[in-house]
C-alpha cells in the first residue's frame, strides 16, 4: 500500500500543483499511515507478526521478547497503543486534509506531530534513562527514531514563522 500511495500521492500532487512543502507532509502522513506506525511498529513490536523485522525489534530492544504488557516492555507497549489507537487514525486523517487542502490542516497537523514527539518520548526515554542497549542496532533504532522528534520541530518551526508572518501583515494593513 505504501508503495503505491506514494506513486498514486505522486500524480496526485501534480495534478493539483501542489508546492514541496504540502507534497512532503503528505508523503509524512502517508508513509507513517502504511509502513512506520503500521508496518514497523505494530506489525513488528506489537503483534510481532512480520517476518525479518519482527527479529530486528528484539534485538534492538530485548524486551520484546517478552509477552505482550509484561513489565519489562510496558513502555513499548503503551507507545504501541498510542499508535493503534490515536496516531494511525490521525495520519489517515491528516492525509484525508491534506488531499481536500481543508484550511485547517496546518492546525491539526500540529496536534498530530505533538501526538507523535509524544509517542516518541515515550517509546525511547525509559531505556535512555537506564542507559540500555542491545547492540549496535539499539543505537540506530535511536538515531532513527529521532526522526519523529526532529520533523515535528521543523514543521512546529515553519507554522510558527508563517502565523507570524501573517500577523505582521494584516497588522500592517490595519496601519494603512
Amino acid at each position: 500500500p505504501c508503495l503505491v500511495g506514494l506513486l498514486l500521492l505522486r500524480s496526485f500532487v501534480r495534478s493539483r500543483a501542489l508546492s514541496c512543502r504540502e507534497h512532503a507532509s503528505m508523503v509524512w502522513w502517508l508513509t507513517n499511515l502504511f509502513w512506520f506506525h503500521t508496518g514497523c511498529d505494530l506489525m513488528s513490536g506489537f503483534w510481532q507478526v512480520m517476518p525479518v523485522l519482527t527479529d530486528l525489534y528484539t534485538q534492538m530492544n530485548p524486551a520484546h521478547a517478552q509477552p505482550r504488557w509484561h513489565e519489562a516492555r510496558t513502555h513499548l507497549d503503551c507507545a504501541y497503543a498510542l499508535e493503534l489507537l490515536v496516531e494511525v487514525p490521525l495520519a489517515a486523517w491528516m492525509l484525508y486534509l491534506y488531499t481536500r487542502q481543508d484550511p485547517g490542516r496546518h492546525l491539526a497537523e500540529a496536534f498530530a506531530l505533538a501526538v507523535q514527539f509524544t509517542g516518541t518520548v515515550t517509546y525511547y526515554m525509559p531505556g535512555l534513562v537506564k542507559l540500555e542497549y542491545a547492540c549496535w542496532l539499539s543505537h540506530l533504532d535511536r538515531l532513527c527514531g529521532s526522526v519523529w522528534l526532529i520533523y515535528p520541530v521543523l514543521v512546529f518551526r515553519r507554522s510558527l514563522a508563517d502565523a507570524r508572518r501573517a500577523g505582521s501583515k494584516s497588522s500592517s494593513k490595519k496601519k494603512s
